[in-house]
């Protein structure tokens, strides 16, 4: 596949169709075998929004529009009220970030590995570098769920190197869950208390990038 065949391809397709693309890729003769096994790179830019504003209580947690979507009714005229409710709902999501207390920059950049659901974070300053997650793809959307268990006793080290330092309150994070849209690429998340409180709000921009440019370790 010549590279103004993939270029135009990857415009016109969202990351459900950039993955199959890298299949395509890794079909074509030259390209190296690793490619086979890891199909998508993402580099997502945005913010970390917390504080007052941002963090509610656990019965009126803002939800990231993956959820609403999921929970879609099959009669039309339900669809057309959860239509409004998912309206609501990014506009209250809205509404937390600009009124948090504290905002700051987020990155993240993940490699997906579609023959066992995996996802690698590459690097992070909201979630530990070299923790692997098991994720969920549905038709609209990616979704995962860090747990601090996972990271052992490696998490608390990180975070006090960066997310905890800068809200303390971050250190009673009992998961952080996020969802990226597979059309737009934009990435949705919250950090959750142990009340199932959100502390803070994670939105992002992802954008696929070529295997060539991601960091060490490479898959």
């Amino acid at each position: 596949m010549s590279s103004g065949v993939a270029a135009a391809a990857a415009r016109s397709a969202g990351l459900g169709g950039l993955a199959a693309l890298g299949l395509a890729l890794w079909l074509a003769p030259g390209t190296p075998a690793h490619a086979q096994m890891y199909h998508l790179y993402l580099n997502c830019q945005g913010s970390v929004a917390a504080g007052p504003g941002a963090a509610t209580p656990a019965d009126t947690g803002v939800t990231t529009r993956a959820a609403t979507a999921s929970a879609a009714p099959a009669d039309s005229d339900k669809n057309d009220k959860n239509s409004a409710s998912a309206d609501e709902n990014v506009q209250a999501r809205t509404r937390a970030v600009r009124s948090a207390a504290k905002r700051g920059d987020a990155q993240l950049e993940l490699a997906l590995r579609d023959n066992n659901m995996s996802m690698l974070v590459q690097r992070s300053n909201v979630l530990p570098t070299g923790q692997r997650l098991q994720y969920q793809a549905t038709q609209t959307h990616y979704t995962a769920t860090f747990l601090p268990q996972m990271a052992g006793a490696g998490f608390r080290k990180w975070g006090e190197g960066g997310l905890f330092g800068w809200y303390p309150p971050f250190q009673k994070m009992t998961a952080a869950r996020f969802a990226i849209d597979r059309q737009s690429g934009v990435l949705e998340g919250e950090i959750v208390g142990p009340a199932g409180e959100v502390l803070g709000l994670i939105d992002m921009q992802c954008d696929p990038k070529r295997n060539e440019d991601a960091p060490a370790p490479r898959f």
